[in-house]
């Protein structure tokens, strides 16, 4: 099989024709691959642009999902190889995350935003006994809704085809229902601090560097737009969407901006409380 990509989880390797296949890394947990199988069927199933599971296989030691294939470049490469376009891009990327949610999950098939942030919370060692009840007080009082989100939104996980309109949005291992303004708040996060992957290429890395300040200003301002939801309520969100990716295996300078980020904003909220009681 031809390696076609890679990143830190998994390969995508040519399958057939029209078919991949999504070959996680040796020692990668089953039952996530067995999550993003079936939350992946359920997206397609409710007509989402998202390429179809076709089948779950294993091949020599590891564990694969066969998916049909999107001929298309992602929103990342394109920001990086037509800058002049980053504005209009960035637009498009709020445009199709403000259409996923509007899907509700009538039938409650998916799993719930706060649990997935509060397993994830409660996994994090780096979190004192205190930091972490008061991050997940802090989560518990934030609205609760049902709209379909993707969990990790960002330009590399969104795809635009040839054809004017064609797009689908790829890896939905984190696919949940809840507020849409956590969502963007995740997104958000992950473009204010995230890095790209080790074997990405130093003009890629330095291009995405240069341009990150523009495309998150540009996608926050067109979703509130679109929306009507308020930057408060996205920022709102940011604490313990901030605090739930770091229990992800992240590059070690990203996970102590986080940490940080995550403890300065939580000292504030402590601060707030003070003040009006």
């Amino acid at each position: 099989m031809k390696l076609m990509g890679q990143g830190r989880t998994s390969e995508i390797y040519h399958y057939t024709d029209g078919l991949i296949l999504k070959l996680y890394r040796t020692g990668f947990s089953g039952e996530a691959v067995q999550n993003e199988y079936h939350i992946s069927q359920l997206v397609y199933d409710k007509g989402l642009p998202v390429p179809r599971a076709v089948k779950q296989m294993d091949h020599a030691t590891r564990t694969g999902i066969v998916f049909e294939r999107f001929e298309g470049t992602t929103l990342l490469s394109l920001m990086i190889q037509q800058p002049e376009l980053l504005e209009q891009l960035s637009s498009t990327m709020a445009e199709i995350q403000y259409k996923l949610h509007q899907v509700h999950d009538e039938g409650n098939t998916m799993p719930f935003q706060k649990k997935i942030l509060e397993h994830a919370i409660q996994r994090v060692s780096s979190f004192s006994a205190i930091e972490q009840k008061g991050l997940l007080e802090y989560l518990f009082a934030l609205p609760e809704q049902r709209a379909l989100c993707h969990g990790d939104y960002h330009p590399d996980n969104v795809m635009l085809g040839k054809d004017e309109g064609q797009h689908c949005v790829i890896d939905w291992m984190t696919g949940m229902t809840g507020d849409p303004a956590g969502d963007v708040a995740r997104t958000w996060v992950i473009l204010m601090s995230g890095k790209l992957p080790d074997d990405a290429e130093p003009a890629i890395r330095e291009g995405f560097e240069q341009a990150r300040s523009l495309i998150l200003q540009r996608y926050i301002e067109h979703y509130i737009a679109l929306s009507g939801i308020t930057r408060e309520q996205i920022e709102a969100w940011m604490l313990p969407v901030a605090a739930a990716r770091l229990d992800e295996s992240l590059p070690p300078s990203e996970a102590e901006y986080l940490l940080q980020f995550v403890r300065d904003r939580l000292r504030l909220v402590d601060e707030t409380v003070h003040t009006t009681s």
